[in-house]
């Protein structure tokens, strides 16, 4: 049987997982016709918080990609930033249940949007060179991988804890409930190794093409999306061939896409 706590928890990542309504319509505010008489200030910008992703040196110059990998890199680096609220002092069910019902979930409405508002972005990503979206798909894949990760380490109540069975129990559970995020995840990194590999062992982007594949390989072994002895080979770490862009069906509410 599931432990309790998890009720919550998987209830609100269903329903963050859902699609976002379209905002409501703002209606405009009349004008008194004095802003003419105002004097001109400058528009302050919000100060953007970024994390910066660990990823291998690009083998051109960031400010050298295309305008939309630029735009994605840095909004990755804005949803990575999102780090999950602390979890509460006494790790009481109770407690960790109203935590994940109200601060946890508020955190995983707002990474699960500022994610798709970059996929947007990411979207207008160049085909040519075949590394723009090798690279835009290697820092999606971290960013979803990166959000499982969070949540999986979200804290467990010690009547949980405590018990053995429970907790196999409770990560087991967990673990399956993330799988559509971490096979997204995969799915990028395969895409990002699958795109690189064209260029040869000699490419400047060998790197990143060997980062993709040890990502890939480790978010398969920790979610477990394959068998535990999958064949040899680099191309293994895509259990889904699915392009940036095009999610498996399973990984339909994954948070995020290329």
């Amino acid at each position: 049987m599931t432990p309790r706590l998890a009720l919550p928890l998987l209830l609100g990542l269903a329903s963050a997982c859902a699609s976002t309504p379209d905002p409501e319509p703002v209606e405009p505010v009349a004008s008194t016709g004095g802003e003419t008489e105002t004097a001109v200030t400058e528009p302050v910008h919000p100060l953007r918080t970024t994390i910066p992703v660990p990823v291998p040196q690009p083998a051109v110059a960031r400010e050298d990609l295309s305008e939309p990998l630029q735009e994605t890199w840095t909004g990755i680096e804005e949803v990575v930033a999102l780090r999950p609220p602390d979890g509460p002092v006494e790790p009481t069910g109770e407690a960790i249940r109203a935590w994940a019902e109200g601060p946890f979930m508020d955190w995983v409405t707002a990474r699960r949007t500022a994610t798709l508002e970059v996929g947007q972005v990411a979207r207008g990503i160049p085909e040519e060179p075949v590394y723009e979206r090798a690279l835009g798909a290697a820092l999606f894949g971290y960013a979803l991988e990166d959000f499982a990760a969070d949540i999986r380490s979200s804290p467990v109540p010690d009547s949980i804890t405590s018990d053995p069975e429970l907790l196999q129990i409770y990560v087991a559970a967990l673990t399956e409930m993330l799988r559509p995020f971490a096979l997204e995840a995969a799915s990028n990194y395969a895409h990002c190794q699958q795109r690189l590999v064209t260029l040869g062992d000699e490419s400047e982007w060998v790197p990143w093409r060997a980062y993709c594949v040890d990502r890939g390989r480790e978010v398969i072994e920790v979610y477990q999306l394959q068998p535990a002895t999958p064949p040899a080979g680099e191309g293994t770490a895509d259990p889904t061939d699915a392009a940036p862009g095009e999610p498996t069906d399973a990984a339909s509410a994954a948070p995020g896409e290329v």
